[in-house]
């Protein structure tokens, strides 16, 4: 067996920031795993890699996919001080999907109208957090690597 450095790209464009110096919930102390978080500048967020749908929330806010290659889960999350957050899903559970397929859009416009933040977090559920190597600074939907992970295959 071999030891591979897989990378995932931004799933958004924005500022990038490590998980932990923006939540300070269960997200932010790492329960879930290690990732980042992103403030957005643009409506849609896309698959950072190739993979399978596994969830999606009612709320259109949330996807988990599966990455069968790497053994790798990954979490999508919008996260708002706003109710309405005006997220609309563009996938179904079960769906193959590749790298920078649509997964959901989200009108940012609207919610800093009404007084709110967003940001998207991205986190890798199922490895040790001191496997994992995070970015930050801008990042640019689809190019930008946010995540590193070493990946025995």
């Amino acid at each position: 067996m071999t030891t591979a450095i897989h990378h995932f790209t931004a799933p958004i464009t924005g500022k990038c920031v490590p998980i932990g110096a923006l939540h300070t919930d269960f997200l932010g102390n790492k329960s879930l795993g290690d990732g980042v978080s992103i403030f957005p500048s643009e409506n849609t967020v896309v698959a950072p890699c190739d993979g399978i749908i596994s969830r999606v929330s009612e709320s259109a806010r949330i996807v988990t996919m599966l990455d069968p290659v790497h053994n790798l889960e990954l979490l999508l999350s919008v996260s708002t001080e706003s109710e309405h957050a005006d997220c609309t899903m563009c996938v179904k559970m079960g769906e193959h999907v590749h790298a920078g397929t649509p997964l959901f859009t989200c009108n940012i416009d609207a919610i800093h109208a009404k007084g709110g933040s967003v940001d998207v977090s991205c986190i890798v559920t199922n490895l040790p957090t001191a496997e994992i190597d995070v970015a930050c600074g801008d990042v640019v939907r689809g190019q930008t690597r946010i995540l590193s992970c070493a990946c025995v295959g």
